[in-house]
């Protein structure tokens, strides 16, 4: 099981190329940590990767948003994310 939360360069850029209120997507995380850090298999795996999805949707306002991350060692990193435009809004 992972013990910590990375960000990677890539996920910091995207997350400030987007303009997302950073604190607000903390606070969206201090609830999504737990699962990710102890039952992060709760999360699809996107097919023929590595990566998890985690969707972030109706959080204060965050703007829909699908999260990728793949566990490596004691961390979870996370990698890539992306504004979600589809019917996958109905999923958190």
């Amino acid at each position: 099981m992972p013990s910590s939360v990375v960000e990677e360069p890539l996920y910091t850029d995207q997350i400030n190329a987007l303009r997302i209120n950073w604190k607000r997507l903390d606070e969206a995380f201090m609830t999504l940590e737990p699962a990710i850090l102890n039952v992060p298999d709760v999360f699809p795996v996107v097919p023929g990767t590595i990566l998890h999805r985690v969707k972030i949707v109706g959080f204060r306002d965050v703007p829909p948003l699908s999260v990728y991350f793949a566990i490596r060692g004691e961390a979870a990193h996370l990698v890539a994310a992306e504004l979600i435009f589809d019917d996958d809004v109905l999923e958190i």
